[in-house]
Parts: C-alpha cells; structure tokens; sequence
C-alpha cells in the first residue's frame, strides 16, 4: 500500500495484484492502480461518487475516466 494513497487499497484490493498479461492487452482485466487513483479523485471531483467502481475493467474505467473529464473540463 502506498503512504501516499493509503485509502486506495482499501477501495481497491485488487489494485496491486499482477494483470494477466492477455487480459491487460484486451482491457478486460481489472482497472490498474493509477486509473483507480484517478477514476476515484475524478468521481469525487465531479461530485458522482457512483463513477467509481471496485470491479471495473481497465476498458471501463478508461471510458469513464474520459468521461469525467469531459465533464470537469466543460
């Protein structure tokens, strides 16, 4: 766990655990622990807190990650 982001690995378990490296090529593995991070400081910055989801895939939450910052920026 990290001492900077001590909360995200309590958001995220799975955060640290090594992607399949098939599954991190297609997107359909879990979401890294930098688009936890982000997705999770987005949601709250944009005032959706349903925005973040523990078992998004990398695919997901780079779509919502856009999203939100679509969102912040417009």
């Amino acid at each position: 766990m990290s001492d900077l982001h001590p909360g995200i690995a309590t958001a995220n378990p799975d955060a640290y655990r090594i992607n399949d490296h098939e599954d991190y090529d297609s997107g359909e593995g879990p979401m890294t622990a930098s688009q936890a991070a982000e997705l999770l400081c987005l949601a709250q910055r944009a005032e959706e807190p349903d925005a973040y989801d523990d078992d998004l895939t990398s695919l997901e939450a780079t779509n919502r990650i856009k999203l939100l910052k679509r969102k912040l920026d417009g």
